[in-house]
């Protein structure tokens, strides 16, 4: 049979109320008490019946997180954030991949709410199957919270400003002198997306960079597809090159530094580098990144905040969303230097 909080308030002769408030930390009850239980618990195997908890109180104490590619080392961070955020308020995370499925999406989602989850929080797709989808699950009777930049839709969203990173990106490569630069993004449509791209475009012109860019390359969004295209760009041969790169993610500038320097050249002093998110592994490659830092335990420990606060409260007010903006900043490190000449 289990271990129950009667079991250990019968050795140590004391009230299972006192108990249940030692192994809480309830400062009421004396540091010397709150040892003696805890270590009387452990030795006796007693683990909390959450399931008989959370019949009484309505509440499961979970979240579930649902994103967008878990294999991403971008979400596998953020994922890790957000548990230990959550873990802080008391709250367990159920954490499910999309793995860029639309209909996985909406399964993902199904499956949190049956298993009574207190709060979602969704790293969407942006797929247009799912954006009718998205407004339904604002809707719903528990608090929902979204990372995209969906603010023509009545959800709400904690997330960054994207729009603002990229310009400082580009704002430095033009400080260093830098006309010629070639981007790198994906072909999906997302919010994400849009914002750094338009701001690449935008401080392009601004410098007073009329022509269309001839280094724009937008189909696959991993590392090796960063490769292929520069591969392209510095092939032997080639008349004209980028001076810099802004890549629309980490991922992507280190495979593009990678056939930069197979090409014969080096970074940063022929060719210039900047990434977008501040991957761990930013600051470990050679040379180190230069990138776009995505503040991600100020971004998760905001969403569980606003998460824990509307599941405590006892006013629905689906008329008022929630609309935060984070501002990244730009984090300079070797991949970057004046341009050459």
């Amino acid at each position: 049979m289990s271990v129950t909080l009667k079991d250990i308030a019968s050795k140590l002769n004391i009230s299972a109320t006192t108990v249940s408030r030692a192994l809480k930390d309830d400062a009421r009850i004396s540091k010397e008490v709150r040892d003696k239980v805890k270590k009387l618990s452990l030795k006796m195997g007693y683990r909390p019946n959450l399931m008989a908890k959370s019949l009484v109180s309505n509440r499961t104490d979970t979240i579930g997180f649902l994103v967008d590619n878990l294999s991403w080392s971008f979400f596998s961070e953020l994922a890790e954030c957000v548990q230990n955020a959550a873990e802080k308020l008391g709250y367990s995370v159920f954490i499910y991949s999309s793995q860029k499925n639309w209909q996985q999406e909406r399964a993902g989602v199904e499956r949190f709410l049956s298993r009574g989850i207190d709060g979602l929080l969704v790293f969407a797709t942006e797929t247009k199957e799912n954006l009718a989808y998205y407004d339904e699950l604002g809707a719903l009777g528990i608090p929902v919270l979204f990372f995209n930049h969906f603010n023509h839709m009545n959800v709400n969203c904690v997330t960054t400003d994207d729009y603002d990173g990229a310009r400082k990106a580009m704002r430095h490569l033009l400080e260093l002198g830098h006309r010629k630069i070639g981007y790198i993004g994906s072909k999906e449509d997302s919010s994400f997306k849009r914002q750094r791209l338009s701001a690449y475009s935008d401080m392009l012109g601004e410098a007073g960079v009329t022509k269309a860019s001839d280094w724009i390359a937008l189909e696959e969004d991993d590392p090796l597809y960063g490769y292929r295209v520069c591969q392209q760009w510095f092939k032997p041969g080639a008349n004209d090159k980028p001076t810099a790169i802004f890549a629309q993610n980490d991922m992507l500038a280190f495979g593009a530094i990678r056939a930069v320097r197979e090409a014969g050249l080096r970074v940063p002093e022929d060719i210039s580098v900047v990434g977008f998110d501040d991957l761990d592994a930013c600051a470990c490659i050679h040379p180190p990144l230069t990138t776009v830092k995505i503040p991600l335990k100020r971004l998760a420990e905001a969403a569980v905040r606003f998460l824990s606060e509307q599941i405590g409260s006892s006013e629905k007010d689906e008329d008022v969303r929630l609309k935060t903006t984070i501002s990244p900043n730009l984090v300079i490190r070797q991949s970057t230097a004046p341009v050459k000449g």
